[in-house]
């Protein structure tokens, strides 16, 4: 406790201070009291069935902050255990048992000051002999949309006794939840009605809790009002969505290929197709193709050349109280007809003794179709050989003095195409009879290049000269 002098004392020299700073002061800053911890919340007793979790619940003043603690008593309250880890203002037990009834709580609050007890409470847990039927909080309700639209219904249902909760949703053309036609993995809270045609149809979703830890009957199950849902006819008929463009082909004279396109609207309107021919790559302005109005489309293969052709998908639908039609257009595809090239030209020989080298030019007609290589033939062998140049090939190991036949035939993506011959004949074989010439001349004058026998007569005449 301060006495009056030391009061005096204190205010003079603050007045002091104040003079010679020129400033004054007008009061000091006086610290918070401090309060004993209160608790403005105390926690309540609780009734629960086995597996449940529970939570108990304090509010707490003072200053400064009381420290808390939760505690147990298994004996009624003759003695009582700290609650190790559980120092806040919630107190939460999972999934609680039968040993846990009777058990009793309390909070102690602590500060500076002082330490204080709420009051204490005490858990009941209840046993449950059979499943609960589920407690439906909200109700699918009434809806309704366009062709075409969207709609969510949605249930919400609680258990009591820790079950599991599952759904399953029926349809029905009458407003009763009795009766309906069960909905395929329609088994979650909420649910999305089609939309597709108009009318009116009842859902309803029956709620089932599964308790496997009671002792009867294990599975209890709630069924909802039934909700009406209204489709009605769309303002105007829906643009189809093509899901799946045509692709371009390449067809072989004469050979087959599809064309097809997948479509839908979502307003239950009729779909029709018409395929239209053009001579450029766009998809407007081209010739309709008679007769051809499905998805799927087999377009003519009889002439060598590129097609484009693009369909036209429209969406009726006698219902819409506006524009009753929309169409949609797909991308505009090639159909690129090819055949076999023409016989290779120019064709030419260069012949070298037992070797001869064909050689050509690539024919003026390609197919429609790159030429991707040759294959040569002669008459001795009848099977075609991939040519050992580009636009020549040499033919080895021939026989000398004999005629043959050259074939060579060019080869685009449709195949092997018309062959073109030319004839050429080896040299005969060069024999040189020198029976006659005289021994002492050493040399014979060839050609370069050329190959021959020799044929040497020996004679005995005068044979110890040589």
């Amino acid at each position: 406790m301060i006495n009056k002098k030391k009061k005096v004392m204190m205010v003079t020299i603050v007045m002091i201070l104040s003079l010679l700073t020129g400033s004054l002061v007008t009061g000091m800053a006086q610290p918070h009291p401090t309060e004993h911890p209160a608790f403005t919340t105390q926690p309540n007793s609780q009734s629960v069935f086995v597996g449940q979790d529970v939570i108990f619940t304090v509010a707490i003043g003072g200053n400064p902050a009381p420290a808390l603690q939760w505690q147990v008593s298994i004996d009624g309250g003759v003695t009582w255990t700290n609650i190790e880890g559980q120092t806040g203002a919630l107190l939460s037990l999972s999934t609680v048992g039968l040993n846990q009834n009777g058990n009793m709580f309390r909070c102690l609050a602590k500060n500076a000051e002082a330490e204080v007890l709420s009051s204490a409470v005490t858990l009941f847990v209840n046993t449950i002999t059979n499943a609960q039927r589920p407690a439906i909080l909200n109700q699918p309700g009434n809806s309704s949309a366009l062709v075409g639209g969207s709609i969510t219904l949605s249930v919400t249902a609680e258990v009591a006794d820790n079950g599991t909760v599952s759904y399953q949703w029926f349809s029905n053309t009458a407003d009763r939840n009795t009766g309906g036609t069960l909905i395929n993995g329609a088994t979650s809270r909420t649910f999305a009605p089609p939309t597709t045609r108009e009318g009116t149809t009842f859902y309803y979703v029956v709620v089932t809790n599964t308790n496997e830890n009671v002792s009867g009957v294990t599975i209890a199950s709630t069924v909802s009002n039934t909700a009406r849902v209204d489709i009605n006819p769309p303002d105007n008929a829906r643009t189809p969505v093509i899901t799946s463009q045509p692709e371009a082909e390449t067809a072989v004279l004469n050979d087959r290929v599809t064309l097809f396109v997948i479509a839908n609207a979502d307003d239950n309107g009729s779909i029709g197709y018409q395929w239209f021919r053009n001579e450029i790559a766009v998809n407007s302005g081209g010739t309709p193709v008679s007769g051809a109005t499905g998805n799927v489309f087999v377009p003519p293969t009889d002439t060598v050349g590129v097609i484009y052709y693009y369909v036209v998908v429209t969406n009726t639908n006698a219902n819409a109280s506006g524009t009753r039609t929309a169409s949609v257009t797909s991308h505009a595809v090639a159909v690129d007809v090819i055949t076999t090239p023409g016989a290779p030209i120019n064709l030419d020989t260069i012949v070298n003794e037992n070797q001869v080298t064909l050689r050509w030019d690539a024919p003026e007609n390609d197919g429609g179709s790159r030429i991707i290589g040759y294959q040569v033939s002669d008459n001795i062998v009848t099977f075609w050989v991939d040519a050992n140049g580009l636009y020549e090939h040499t033919f080895d190991g021939l026989t000398y003095g004999r005629e043959y036949t050259f074939n060579v035939r060019a080869i685009n993506e449709a195949g092997p195409g018309e062959g073109a011959g030319i004839k050429a004949e080896t040299p005969e074989k060069e024999i040189i009879d020198v029976s006659s010439v005289y021994l002492n001349r050493r040399t014979l004058d060839m050609l370069v290049g050329n190959s021959f026998d020799l044929i040497v007569g020996v004679s005995t005449r005068n044979a110890q000269n040589t």
